[in-house]
């Protein structure tokens, strides 16, 4: 194993192990970060889960009315009756903090309920598909910031078992080694130097 080229002191014997000791403390710091992280990514794992199926369920939903309307009506009518529909439904994004990253905040703010796509030359499948697709929309904003917050921290996770690796395996056994050849030239020179 590499040691650090440091001359054989007693002050840099001090240096090194309180170093050490600093990168031992960080070690269990960064096992603790981990073993948080993986408990969120499992919780959150089972709510995108449920938000998913959710989702899929309204829109298949939404489908089946669009499908309906497409069969009665055609594309070219359903297509004009689309360009009048107007949302009012806003999405804001903001971010809240989680062990100091910033985790996004997805909130859907529904607009008015009233219907827009005009009586007359429509059906009601229509009317269903575009209720089913607001229905949809809350869960897939929610959905959106748990698969957002997974991938963040996912990559915080990856990042955190890297650290921990350098440190067990590379950081660490360089310190140790180096503080056996600083005791021991140290103790060989009080040895010599007793012996003169």
């Amino acid at each position: 194993m590499a040691r650090l080229p440091l001359p054989a002191t007693k002050g840099n014997l001090l240096k090194v192990k309180a170093e050490h000791q600093l990168a031992v403390e960080a070690v269990t710091f960064l096992e603790e970060k981990r073993d948080l992280l993986l408990g969120e990514l499992l919780r959150l794992q089972g709510q995108a889960a449920t938000f998913r199926r959710r989702v899929d369920q309204a829109l298949k939903g939404a489908y089946g009315h669009l499908v309906e309307g497409l069969l009665s009506l055609g594309s070219e009518a359903v297509a004009r009756a689309a360009l009048g529909v107007k949302g009012e439904d806003r999405v804001v994004l903001k971010d809240r903090g989680f062990l100091g990253m910033p985790m996004p905040v997805v909130e859907f703010q529904a607009g008015g309920r009233r219907p827009q796509i005009g009586f007359g030359g429509t059906v009601s499948s229509l009317d269903e598909c575009q209720l089913a697709v607001r229905e949809a929309l809350a869960p897939l904003a929610e959905l959106a910031e748990v698969e957002a917050i997974l991938w963040r921290l996912a990559e915080e996770l990856q990042r955190t078992v890297r650290r921990t690796n350098a440190l067990n395996y590379m950081i660490i056994p360089t310190y140790q080694e180096t503080i056996h050849y600083l005791e021991g030239a140290l103790e060989e020179r009080e040895r010599k130097g007793c012996s003169i």
